[in-house]
């Protein structure tokens, strides 16, 4: 094995099986002035150990159905601020997972314009009704769209108490 694929081996899996000080002497030894690293000020690490950092959908997905059941509740106290603000933070989420994981893009840009969309415009009128009744229709889709990709284990619902780490009471006008 030539010195570069040994790195390039070790560079990807170092996040597991080594340690910072020996990533900082292989990259210094092989890479002195090299531009595939990149810094946060903090450390050091290779674009191959970055990617490794980048969330999957598991992960996105929980902060994903946070925001969307913080936006429920939001529409539910009429507090069109919040709702717009959780909804919002949702779809950037949503559309970080098309990126980070291409083959669900397809569908996601569907969900997007068939059901986030309506779900958008149901919160800058106001129609509160509206909006409870495309959420049920984005709870049946999202599940839908698990069972599709194999994962109709993940059964998503609109949690049945309120999230209690922000005040959902709308502030007053």
């Amino acid at each position: 094995m030539t010195e570069k694929e040994n790195f390039a081996s070790t560079a990807n899996s170092s996040i597991d099986n080594t340690s910072m000080e020996e990533m900082e002497n292989q990259k210094e030894n092989y890479y002195l002035g090299h531009s595939h690293f990149v810094s946060n000020g903090k450390t050091t690490m290779t674009l191959d150990q970055l990617a490794e950092l980048q969330p999957g959908m598991a992960r996105l997905m929980v902060e994903i159905s946070g925001r969307m059941s913080k936006c429920f509740y939001a529409g539910k106290h009429k507090n069109t601020p919040l709702a717009r603000f959780q909804l919002s933070e949702a779809v950037k989420l949503l559309k970080m997972s098309s990126f980070v994981r291409p083959k669900y893009l397809s569908d996601m840009n569907l969900f997007l314009s068939n059901y986030i969309e309506r779900l958008q415009l149901s919160v800058a009128k106001e129609n509160w009704v509206e909006f409870e009744n495309i959420f049920a229709e984005i709870v049946t889709e999202v599940n839908r769209l698990h069972a599709k990709y194999n994962k109709e284990f993940l059964v998503w619902k609109i949690p049945t108490r309120e999230p209690e780490d922000i005040d959902f009471t709308p502030l007053s006008k």
